[in-house]
């Protein structure tokens, strides 16, 4: 009976714990500038070259994160499954919970970079199916990945997809950079007709240079009635990611996270700016800001 007590008390704690940090959800977003372990591409990007700079760096780029640990930190211009593999290790020291690390292959033939994530498995959260590319973004988007989680204790799902899109500068970069908005629009537009309630964040550098809510910028195409929000757009003043004042990194999410529909709702975001993206300090550091947004879970209707 005692034994039976204890275990009894075990598991009310450890749901108890689980609900407790859910009910703030951090989502972050950071490229990282080149996090490379020096083979990926053939091109001098201040790369890490040694094993030794290459720790250096993986340490400085998850200080920058949150104090709070993140559920998911959407990651842009890493090597691929070692830096991910690498930042989760780092991270599970920093926050004493366990993350894992999320990657694919990329198609860059430019640098060879790509996109990933990590995800704390502390928070309640787990994955649906495999983290991946897909079909509908295969052609357009070089790199992406999209991750399905869902969350017993708030009997919720949330979708994320990952993107780092192309400079939208030579001959053809700006089509090709709103052919690749346009593709993230429908790609939305067809998960939310399946679901209109649907929790879907797309996140990570939109390499836009032009600033929040401005109807000329590229990523306009995905903020429109019943699809996507930018939060930035209700911020005042100014709003930058990168040390050179563009607001390059976003995260849009769907109008379910706007009123909590679906059991999570808007809270804030913020751009946690730093002194390190400019000269030599940018190679050790990144010359992006981490941008975080604070989701709060609610009963569901």
């Amino acid at each position: 009976m005692f034994r039976c007590l204890i275990i009894l008390i075990s598991v009310w704690f450890t749901a108890f714990s689980v609900l407790a940090q859910a009910d703030h959800v951090l989502i972050t977003t950071l490229n990282c500038n080149a996090f490379f372990g020096g083979k990926e591409t053939k091109m001098q990007l201040g790369q890490p070259r040694t094993a030794e700079d290459y720790r250096r760096k993986a340490e400085n780029l998850v200080w920058l994160w949150p104090t709070n640990a993140p559920l998911f930190v959407g990651l842009e211009e890493i090597g691929g499954a070692r830096e991910a593999i690498y930042l989760s290790q780092i991270a599970a020291a920093k926050y004493k919970h366990a993350f894992a690390p999320i990657f694919t292959e990329t198609k860059d033939t430019y640098t060879e970079e790509a996109v990933g994530a990590i995800l704390d498995l502390d928070q309640g959260w787990n994955f649906t199916g495999k983290p991946g590319r897909i079909s509908d973004l295969d052609t357009n988007l070089s790199k992406h990945i999209v991750v399905q989680l869902t969350n017993s204790f708030l009997r919720t799902s949330l979708a994320l997809c990952v993107v780092h899109l192309r400079r939208g500068i030579g001959k053809y970069g700006l089509q090709e950079q709103r052919d690749q908005d346009e593709a993230l629009k429908n790609w939305a537009a067809k998960q939310l007709a399946k679901n209109p309630r649907e929790n879907l964040i797309i996140l990570g550098d939109f390499n836009e240079s032009k600033k929040p809510g401005d109807p000329a910028q590229s990523l306009a195409v995905l903020l429109q009635p019943n699809l996507l929000r930018d939060p930035f757009e209700s911020l005042p003043g100014k709003i930058r990611t990168h040390a050179n004042g563009k607001a390059y990194d976003r995260i849009l999410f769907s109008d379910a996270m706007t009123n909590g529909a679906a059991g999570l709702k808007f809270e804030n975001i913020s751009v946690r700016e730093h002194p390190y993206g400019k000269g030599t300090n940018k190679y050790w550091f990144t010359d992006h800001f981490p941008v975080t947004a604070t989701f709060v879970s609610v009963q569901r209707k």
